[in-house]
């Protein structure tokens, strides 16, 4: 079917209807080539009319799906009829899937309302624009904060604030600059978990304006100091050696669980927490149930490493929860291959279903650095950068070009882009000392943090005012 044969202009008023229905399947049935989109380009412009007004649906969502948010704000503006189609409910439902796909996901059950996907939008926007923008920020301390008060749901004595500080507040016991704070700090929905002391886990809430003080285990078989690991919405995880152990922080419950080998990494969404071992082994802790193992050793035998190369695809291992699908976790590792007897940088993948490993993904590109050592930070990328799994060389340099990859959780599709020079904001990337969301950005410090926020409006208390370039 040409485009000359879906065009309704002369037709008979008894004829629209048909030759539309045969244009929306056309559309919706098909992908238009670049010379298509050329042609169409050129018809438009001859015609000379506002035709966006009177395009189906179906062709709207195309255009729009090509356009950035800056690009969709000129638009909505030109006219009230096409702000009204630009911002129509089917059009910003595709857009949210691009995106924003986690809100559209988990939006399918309760269909989302225009207001609330359009505002998901801008929050997107802004997020994806403060690197230039105002920002309200505040540093909160361990001591005399008064923005937090303490949980009245877990603490029963939270009207007597100095005497609870009191009973944490042990002799010689604060950590050293640069220590144990700004090293461990994490931060996820909302809430920052962090040591202002060796023994005690505080967690903050911004939106709740609460702070709860969890105690860190002690005693002669958890000597080593405990250390960070992971944060969600629901739990925060810590580890000792082999010992593995976490927080409700909504419901405050505490548990922990004894691990073959030490704890090298580990992520949580809900009550699931993905652990990595030093070992190579991974396993799976649904919290208040078993641990469950998740088989790493047939995923290296099938790629028939070499002794070094094996070292580093252990090491780089790394677990991704899907936001959305309860039941399915990512496995990420990078290692060095050869093609022709040339080396590559191989980036991979696996899916797994529950503890099931149901699918591998993979690419390949050449190394553009000399100079390798084979480890690879492998995150989840900021929430503005749709839900992408990011791998980056270590040691990067920001002023060299680096091949940054980039694994699609939705689509399963692996983008590698190559002779870019790396932009931490740009590509989403967190950095060692700093997170942030659609919501809040934060900055871990000696014994504090700074928060900025998103939102329009938000109130810190005393906070201030300023501009990040």
């Amino acid at each position: 079917m040409d485009i000359e044969d879906a065009s309704p202009t002369g037709a008979g008023e008894d004829n629209l209807q048909p030759r539309f229905a045969k244009l929306r399947r056309f559309i919706s049935d098909n992908s238009f080539s670049l010379e298509e989109l050329r042609y169409l380009r050129i018809l438009l412009f001859e015609h000379r009319v506002d035709i966006v007004g009177e395009l189906p649906i179906e062709l709207v969502i195309q255009v729009a799906e090509f356009l950035d948010l800056s690009d969709l704000a000129a638009c909505s503006a030109v006219s009230r009829r096409w702000r009204e189609v630009f911002l129509s409910s089917p059009v910003l439902s595709a857009l949210m899937n691009i995106f924003y796909p986690s809100f559209a996901h988990r939006s399918r059950e309760i269909q989302a309302t225009q207001k609330e996907s359009l505002e998901a939008l801008r929050r997107v926007k802004r997020a994806r624009d403060g690197q230039d923008g105002f920002h309200f920020s505040k540093r909160f301390e361990w001591e005399h904060e008064s923005y937090f008060k303490l949980d009245p749901e877990y603490h029963n004595n939270h009207e007597d604030i100095p005497a609870t500080y009191a009973q944490y507040n042990l002799d010689n016991d604060d950590p050293e600059p640069d220590g144990v704070s700004a090293s461990g700090a994490l931060y996820s929905n909302g809430k920052i978990a962090w040591r202002p002391k060796r023994h005690i886990i505080v967690v903050d809430s911004f939106l709740s304006r609460t702070r709860k003080i969890f105690s860190v285990p002690a005693g002669s078989l958890v000597s080593p100091e405990l250390r960070l690991v992971a944060m969600g919405d629901q739990l925060v995880v810590g580890s000792i050696d082999r010992l593995v152990v976490a927080w409700d922080h909504v419901r405050n419950v505490y548990l922990e669980k004894r691990l073959p080998a030490s704890v090298k990494r580990a992520t949580t969404e809900g009550p699931r927490v993905a652990i990595i071992l030093y070992s190579g082994q991974a396993t799976l802790w649904e919290f208040g149930g078993n641990l469950k193992s998740l088989a790493t050793a047939p995923l290296a035998n099938y790629h028939g490493f070499g002794r070094n190369t094996l070292t580093n695809w252990q090491s780089n291992l790394t677990a991704v929860f899907h936001p959305t699908c309860n039941r399915t976790l990512f496995l990420a590792s990078a290692y060095d291959g050869a093609v022709d007897s040339k080396t590559v940088l191989k980036r991979v993948v696996y899916e797994f279903n529950d503890a099931r490993h149901v699918k591998t993904f993979e690419i390949e590109t050449a190394p553009i650095a000399s100079r390798r050592t084979g480890l690879v930070w492998i995150r989840k990328v900021l929430p503005y950068r749709r839900d992408i799994i990011g791998f980056c060389e270590q040691p990067f340099q920001q002023d060299t070009n680096e091949t940054f990859v980039e694994f699609d959780i939705y689509d399963r599709k692996f983008t590698a882009r190559i002779n870019e020079k790396f932009n931490r904001y740009g590509f989403g990337w967190r950095t060692m000392n700093s997170d942030g969301d659609l919501d809040f950005s934060v900055q871990f410090t000696d014994n504090s943090y700074v928060a900025a926020s998103q939102q329009p409006g938000f109130d810190f208390g005393n906070g201030e005012s300023f501009v990040v370039w």
